[in-house]
């Protein structure tokens, strides 16, 4: 078992952190380390876990008496807890009148950085603002390459497009159903100047060898981390790092927002000017790039950000508590080769939790799974080469993905959310046994 001395608060230690506890070691408070993402992780370990029990502590809810299990329920987005925190920050920007510009941005910046490891934050209005922004800002122009997977969220392609930038599409690591770097050659030519990698579903790209093809032919990288708030290790191969605060990500504010951040002070100071239309950062309404958008982050969101950034690493350590009963549970049919389930890799904060039906039908498994009360959900289920729009039918008709398509008709995702009873998930394991174990073999 190892042992943790310091306690980041990130997914490198949730599986030691749950050994440790599991095994009756204290872990002491003093040796979590100090930012604002672990004050409730803190107040979490500070509990006598042994004798109250570590479920009972992280899922104190009310058991769901509705015969449904619901996918995503919007109202436990946000437990009880950061509403009566949530409320008391609202009532004080309300009160001040400063509902867009103000002092909680600043903070949250300084927060996040801080939290990131990271020299500059810009917070922005949305994750796709974000990336449009830390593209241009890393000199991606209209009509330049810009690698990327077709199974994300339409975000990441519409980001390039808007730019006037050209979506080139590589196929995925079939294990991770990350950007491959050995399809990430394939697809460089002399047009190509960014790479843009997705971390799905709070999985991190393979960012080492990414790293080293961008290095080799002298190219941009912007990582696309929105589903990947937590994970360790987070945007240190990146030129930028682009993140999004929407209500159902791992931190989320009551609405939209984002985030860039990074190291590099040059692209920093052109993020700040194309994120508030062009002005020079410091000076008043005075234009110093060509253009930009009207893209900051309210001073109402960010204080929200500030506020449920408290519960960031102890509601990451819940998702990772529930992928790993998922994972124990549903082993045998893996073992079985019916389905194939996600590693416990200590780069994954589990903003999904995707099962891959190997033998039988995915979309069959999912209705039946409903007519037990079980909702599942397809992320993505048209990849970004087969949309039916001009624009595909011009110039991505010929292009084929093998890992990306095939992954693209197997994925199902079970429900995972912080809030989420442990009554439910057991409802939703036993679903999955009784329906591939009845019909699938």
């Amino acid at each position: 078992m190892q042992i943790l001395t310091k306690v980041s608060g990130k997914s490198k230690d949730y599986l030691p952190l749950l050994d440790m506890i599991n095994q009756g070691v204290q872990v002491k408070s003093d040796s979590v380390e100090k930012h604002l993402a672990n004050e409730k992780l803190v107040t979490f370990l500070e509990q006598d876990i042994e004798h109250t029990g570590l479920e009972k502590i992280l899922f104190h809810y009310k058991q769901n008496k509705e015969k449904k299990i619901p996918f995503l329920p919007v109202d436990k987005l946000i437990s009880e807890d950061e509403i009566d925190d949530i409320m008391q920050v609202l009532k004080e920007v309300l009160n001040s009148g400063r509902f867009t510009s103000g002092p909680y941005i600043p903070r949250f910046e300084k927060a996040l950085a801080e939290y990131l490891g990271k020299k500059y934050v810009i917070a922005t209005s949305s994750g796709t603002d974000a990336l449009m922004i830390s593209l241009i800002s890393a000199g991606v122009h209209p009509g330049d390459e810009v690698i990327l997977p077709a199974n994300s969220f339409a975000a990441t392609e519409n980001a390039v497009l808007a730019i006037g930038a050209v979506p080139v599409y590589a196929d995925i690591d079939p294990d991770t159903y990350c950007l491959a770097p050995s399809e990430i050659e394939k697809h460089i030519t002399d047009k190509t100047v960014c790479i843009l990698p997705v971390h799905l579903y709070g999985k991190q790209a393979d960012m080492e060898a990414i790293s080293a093809i961008a290095k080799q032919h002298g190219l941009k990288i912007i990582e696309d981390g929105c589903q990947a708030i937590g994970s360790s290790g987070l945007g240190a191969f990146g030129d930028g790092l682009v993140l999004s605060f929407n209500p159902y990500k791992n931190l989320g504010v009551c609405g939209k927002a984002g985030a860039i951040a990074t190291n590099d002070e040059a692209l920093a100071e052109k993020c700040m000017e194309i994120s508030y239309h062009g002005f020079e950062v410091g000076k008043k309404n005075v234009k110093r790039s060509d253009y930009g958008f009207n893209s900051k982050i309210d001073n109402l969101q960010a204080a929200i950000g500030l506020e449920r950034m408290k519960y960031l690493s102890l509601q990451n350590f819940k998702r990772f508590y529930l992928a790993k009963r998922y994972i124990d549970q549903l082993q045998t049919l893996e073992d079985e080769g019916t389905i194939k389930l996600p590693k416990l890799t200590d780069d994954h904060v589990w903003h999904l939790f995707p099962i891959r039906v190997i033998k039988g039908d995915r979309d069959e498994l999912a209705e039946q799974l409903l007519e037990l009360g079980i909702e599942t959900d397809v992320y993505y289920p048209i990849l970004s080469h087969q949309h039916q729009t001009n624009l595909v039918s011009q110039k991505y008709k010929q292009t084929t993905l093998p890992h990306t398509e095939k992954a693209a008709q197997q994925l199902l995702h079970l429900p995972l959310y912080p809030g989420m009873p442990l009554q439910d998930q057991e409802k939703v394991i036993e679903g999955v046994h009784h329906v591939i174990k009845s019909s699938f073999q």
